[in-house]
């Protein structure tokens, strides 16, 4: 009986459209790798692996291609284009990126992180206290602290 039950739902898979095509497997490999690469420091084979997805406007501003890659793997790509712009610290395209691509909570949560790393620190305490994070508040104002304690003679 599992011999029938595997082709048939194979068949009901096809038929309604719900496997993905070989090109949504490729590209879904080959963004997998991406996101290996920009985990293991590996920013310049990751680049490589995003530019089928990803290219610069004529004004420079950073996209993803929409045609021809599917809902699920182009937020695959834009979630490892922010992870590659925050571990290589391009703050600016990170902001231009995030403020096109990301929204909510994602949006929030990564223009607090970019205000705390670039020691924006009330910036960066009322962008986490505004998401009720009230733990990350506290310790924006903790560093804040600990970094004039140790930069005092």
């Amino acid at each position: 009986m599992r011999k029938l039950y595997r082709p048939a739902l194979l068949a009901t898979l096809l038929l309604c459209g719900c496997a993905p095509s070989v090109k949504d497997l490729q590209d879904q490999s080959q963004l997998s790798g991406a996101n290996n690469a920009v985990l293991m420091a590996n920013y310049q084979n990751a680049e490589k692996l995003l530019g089928q997805y990803v290219y610069r406007d004529r004004s420079g501003r950073l996209k993803v291609r929409s045609v021809g890659i599917s809902a699920d793997n182009r937020k695959h790509a834009i979630d490892t284009v922010v992870q590659l712009l925050w571990e290589t610290g391009r703050d600016e395209s990170l902001q231009q990126f995030a403020g096109e691509y990301l929204t909510g909570r994602e949006y929030q949560t990564t223009m607090c992180r970019i205000s705390e790393r670039q020691a924006r620190f009330e910036e960066a305490y009322h962008c986490w206290n505004d998401m009720g994070e009230a733990t990350r508040a506290e310790r924006v104002i903790a560093t804040e602290a600990a970094l004039q304690i140790l930069g005092s003679p």
